[in-house]
């Protein structure tokens, strides 16, 4: 069984952006516990709304960084092409565009084997009339010459 992280990834990716942009906004004061880092929070985020296990979770962030939508989770620092990536759609959309782009590439492969078939038959029809005229002006030649 395989699993499908492209939700995930969408979500990770949005989160991390979303943390990113309110990391400054305020400063809690006189917390009991130390504060959770964006790396925690996002992870139990993840695991919370998908039910993934915590080494699914570092793959997926290990994926982003591979991808360089993201250069490093702690420090938090999201590259440009990770933001816009996420505003074009993420994933998803760019599964989309795949399977498209497969569904077109099948197209044209296939009529691509329909021309070729075509242009073989016709090779092959116009080879046999330049033979049988070969061998008619061959005899008229030898008749002539007789």
């Amino acid at each position: 069984m395989t699993k499908d992280y492209i939700k995930e990834l969408d979500f990770i990716l949005l989160s991390l952006i979303n943390e990113y942009a309110h990391a400054k906004e305020g400063v809690k004061f006189y917390q009991e516990e130390a504060p959770k880092t964006t790396k925690e929070t996002v992870t139990g985020e993840i695991i919370e709304k998908f039910d993934l296990k915590e080494w699914e979770v570092h793959v997926l962030f290990h994926h982003l960084l591979m991808d360089k939508y993201i250069i490093s989770v702690e420090p938090l620092i999201i590259s440009l092409e990770g933001i816009v990536f996420e505003s074009s759609g993420g994933y998803a959309e760019k599964t989309k565009r795949e399977e498209s782009e497969k569904i077109r590439i099948t197209t044209i492969e296939g009529d691509l084997r329909k021309y070729s078939y075509g242009l073989t038959v016709f090779t092959g029809v116009v080879a046999i009339g330049t033979l049988i005229s070969g061998l008619y002006f061959a005899l008229e030649i030898w008749r002539y010459f007789k």
